[in-house]
């Protein structure tokens, strides 16, 4: 882009010098040359647009995972499968030109915009507005030599979709096994096969094999379009090829045999404005999950990402707040069909809920992966690992219900605690610390019952500690949520997570 510009001044510049020797009468390219100062002088605002209000926005949003150079090696990920994307190299997944070309801008808005289903990149649309998303899409633009040396081919066309019928999955499911799609995504679309984990991305990294049955795990969309456009241009940098060689006819029935093999249906929407409340209640804060208190209290869905890419990934939290001129307490709801405490095993189910101390607006907020220096983080924390209750799908008694004081061989708990819950502080990865245990101010309590935890977290709205999170209804609270699950041998960094929310007391 710089590139361009200087070519574009050195023009403007040397058609004002031949402009003094023609006659002034010649208004008409008089006006061709004042046009073209125009334009020039519009595309260095935008060019101070982006280097300025672009980069700030790069680096509030994008430097944990993404680095300061663009290189995919921020200080996050390391934790993070797959890998974020190496900006340098010009070569984006998600795009609506043919293979191995740029993307377009609006593929790149795109893509910031509804985020990549399935990791840790967040949608932006309810945090940025349209003109910040278009600024950051364009600074992304500036770590690659290819944008000022190439331009971006044309939109590949979707045609008009046939009828969805049986005859249309019969013949795409001939076409699967013809193209061998198999033996990457497995032969009933269920992602593990042979080269499953195995395979590699353009840099080296490992490229994880999505389960095909799952409509919310297709990154660039699972409607019928959508689906086509992906066969027609590849994912650039993938082992995944484009296919614009085949017929239209097969393309499409090849989309419908993957439609048919959804297992999922689409969940209901959730957060859209990333603002939750807490409910005023009078009578006393009850941990029990299933108190009655909760009883018509509003809830909201809140929306997962794995940090590191699995299968079956939990990706809805159901959360309900509460409060009473003393305290405030959260009741977390989420769908786990195998409960895992310390009785088990060394990997344990797990829920928290993670404020912002000193920062109550999103744009402002630190990173939500625990935090980041000088922007410190408040979290509570669950453990199925003290009296979790566990019970029956079949009669509802209790099958087992224990306290842990001596776990296995190999689990480390928190020696001080006799609690399943703890509040923990953290300015980034690797700078976790549990709180002393005059500070433990928390209280909690879980429970499993047909298929779902129930996790309530309570603590008092007024504490002595600094590092604790204040509750006031005159400001708002930032918070996140992270669940762990034991069976997909969750543990640390890898977890599910969600993004920030506003949180208000009502």
């Amino acid at each position: 882009m710089p590139f361009l510009s200087t070519i574009l001044r050195f023009y403007v510049i040397a058609s004002l010098m031949c402009l003094s020797l023609v006659p002034p009468s010649s208004g008409i390219e008089s006006r061709k040359v004042e046009k073209m100062i125009e334009e020039s002088e519009s595309q260095m605002g935008t060019e101070l647009l982006v280097e300025k209000r672009g980069k700030a926005l790069y680096y509030k949003f994008c430097i944990p995972c993404h680095g300061a150079k663009g290189n995919g090696q921020g200080n996050a990920s390391y934790y993070l499968f797959p890998k974020p994307r190496n900006l340098n190299l010009g070569i984006f997944k998600f795009h609506s030109t043919r293979t191995n070309t740029l993307p377009l801008n609006e593929d790149l808005y795109k893509t910031i915009q509804n985020g990549i289903p399935g990791t840790a990149m967040p949608p932006w649309i309810d945090v940025l507005s349209e003109e910040e998303i278009h600024l950051l899409a364009e600074f992304i633009k500036t770590f690659s030599r290819r944008f000022s040396m190439e331009l971006p081919d044309y939109e590949m066309p979707v045609s008009l979709e046939p009828p969805f019928d049986k005859l249309s999955i019969a013949n795409g499911r001939i076409i699967y096994k013809q193209l061998r799609c198999g033996r990457c995504h497995g032969n009933e679309g269920d992602s593990e096969d042979r080269l499953s984990g195995s395979i590699q991305e353009f840099g080296g990294n490992l490229s994880f094999v999505y389960d095909l049955r799952r409509p919310d795990q297709y990154k660039a969309g699972a409607a019928g379009p959508d689906i086509y456009r992906t066969l027609i241009t590849g994912l650039d940098g993938s082992p995944m090829n484009a296919y614009e060689y085949m017929r239209d006819r097969e393309l499409w029935d090849l989309v419908h045999y993957l439609q048919s093999l959804f297992f999922i249906q689409p969940s209901k929407p959730t957060l859209t404005d990333r603002k939750i409340y807490s409910q005023t209640i009078k009578e006393k804060i009850d941990l029990k999950p299933d108190s009655p208190i909760w009883n018509g209290v509003v809830s909201f869905e809140i929306s997962l990402s794995p940090v590191r890419a699995r299968k079956n990934p939990i990706t809805r939290l159901t959360v309900q707040s509460v409060h009473n001129d003393k305290e405030i307490a959260f009741r977390l709801e989420w769908e786990d069909p195998i409960p895992n405490g310390a009785i088990n095993g060394t990997y344990l189910d797990q829920s928290a809920v993670q404020f912002a101390l000193n920062q109550d607006n999103i744009s402002d907020g630190p990173f939500f992966g625990m935090g980041e220096r000088n922007k410190p983080v408040n979290i509570w924390h669950w453990r199925a690992d003290v009296r979790q209750k566990i019970y029956n799908d079949d009669n509802l008694k209790p099958n087992r219900s224990h306290s842990i004081l001596h776990p296995p061989s190999g689990l480390l708990l928190n020696p001080f605690m006799e609690s399943s819950v703890e509040e923990i502080n953290s300015e980034g990865f690797g700078t976790l610390s549990l709180q002393p245990v005059e500070d433990q101010q928390l209280k909690g309590m879980g429970q499993w019952k047909n298929g779902r935890w129930s996790v309530v977290f309570s603590r008092d709205i007024k504490t002595p500690s600094r590092w604790d999170i204040k509750f006031s209804s005159e400001k708002p609270v930032l918070l996140a949520f992270a669940l762990w699950d034991g069976d997909n041998k969750d543990k640390n960094a890898n977890k599910m997570v969600s993004f920030w929310n506003i949180l208000t007391l009502k």
